[in-house]
């Protein structure tokens, strides 16, 4: 090949966003960034990272949860200084912490377990709760997602796998006791907070959903998104060797008063085993199958005049799952609503070391640009960026 042709080969690959990125020297996660993409562990040795919030000066709130069965959970400060990013306890005590945000009133909100506190942050042992949740024995962290009107979105996942405490009756009858009522579970409600703080109880906003850990609102669209974690060990019922393929997690679009199936349906409106006579056909279909198990937890969108322009407003999902389709870091191109059009690319691959998969939990976009994650089972914080 002639020289000339070389080099002009040469300069289109470099110039091409598919090109692989020179990272500069930094300690990286277990995880392979897509090409055009730098990933650095910007805190690590933290105690179960969950939810995170930026603030407006691009600091980082990061909630540890600690441990799964005692009220030790705390929330931490990261700021960017000249020797990295400085850590900062800001309060300890809550209940198995997970989601945080600034709210409107300028308070912040860390949601425990059945219920949700807002404190200002430089006076966080003033805590007041100000959203009291149902107790759930199976999934009970609570997260929420705001959007830009003031609307608040919150998780109330489900107390069991799939309604195992309904009998024979019940379930020949189409009926889960924990999924129906005045206070069920397997739902999102829906509250709003005013500019002074004021919180309006806007009740259940939609129903069957097994458990909305990610959960995102986009600032544009209005869209309310919502990743389903689906139910566990259908092969028993359906006499499979195994459950690895199913069922499929989902990506729902949340509507006021719709039903999504939970615990009655399953994939496309497929009746679940447990409840073989139930009409899936009075719920909505997910608007799109997510591989079995990978355990979506959070999800953002990667907007912002920063944002790398081959990614920019493209959907963001971290699968949290141990099995063989989670621990990555997955984004969609999206049309006019935010909606995912297409294949997607993994941001963040092959996420597996001697430590064991990788964790990804809240999602978040900085004002630098760049993408902000929790990793909760190596415990640190992950900043994906382009250099």
């Amino acid at each position: 090949m002639p020289i000339i042709l070389r080099l002009l080969l040469m300069t289109a690959l470099l110039a091409s966003p598919l090109a692989r990125a020179a990272c500069p020297p930094a300690k990286g996660p277990s995880a392979k960034p897509a090409a055009g993409l730098c990933a650095s562990v910007i805190s690590s040795g933290l105690a179960m990272p969950r939810g995170l919030a930026v603030l407006d000066d691009g600091s980082l709130l990061v909630t540890e949860m600690v441990r799964w069965d005692a009220a030790n959970g705390r929330l931490i400060q990261l700021k960017a200084g000249k020797d990295g990013w400085e850590k900062t306890l800001i309060a300890t005590g809550f209940d198995r912490p997970h989601g945080v945000m600034r709210g409107p009133d300028g308070k912040i909100y860390v949601g425990e377990v059945g219920r949700i506190v807002r404190f200002a942050l430089n006076n966080p042992t003033q805590r007041e709760t100000v959203i009291s949740l149902p107790i759930r024995q199976r999934h009970p962290l609570s997260t929420f997602a705001l959007s830009p009107d003031g609307d608040l979105y919150v998780n109330v996942g489900s107390s069991s796998d799939n309604c195992d405490q309904a009998s024979p009756a019940q379930q020949r009858a189409g009926f889960c006791p924990e999924a129906e009522g005045d206070n069920p579970v397997g739902v999102v409600r829906r509250y709003h907070i005013a500019d002074d703080g004021k919180i309006s109880d806007l009740g259940i906003f939609a129903r069957g959903l097994r458990n909305s850990m990610a959960l995102g609102v986009n600032a544009q669209s209005g869209l309310v998104l919502q990743a389903e974690n689906s139910r566990d060990a259908i092969q028993l019922k359906l006499g499979l060797p195994n459950d690895n393929e199913l069922p499929h997690d989902e990506l729902n679009i949340l509507q006021a008063g719709k039903h999504y199936g939970w615990p009655y349906c399953y994939d496309n409106r497929l009746s679940a085993p447990e409840f073989p006579a139930y009409d899936c056909r009075k719920t909505v279909a997910p608007y799109m199958l997510l591989p079995a198990h990978s355990a979506p937890l959070g999800l953002a969108w990667w907007q912002g005049e920063l944002a790398p322009a081959r990614f920019r407003n493209w959907l963001v999902v971290g699968y949290h799952g141990y099995r063989q389709h989670g621990h990555r870091l997955m984004a969609w191109p999206v049309d006019k609503q935010g909606l995912p059009k297409g294949k997607p690319v993994e941001l963040l691959g092959q996420w597996k070391d001697a430590k064991g998969p990788g964790g990804p939990v809240e999602i978040r976009v900085g004002p630098d640009g760049a993408l902000y994650l929790t990793d909760d089972r190596h415990g640190q914080v992950i900043r994906v960026y382009t250099p």
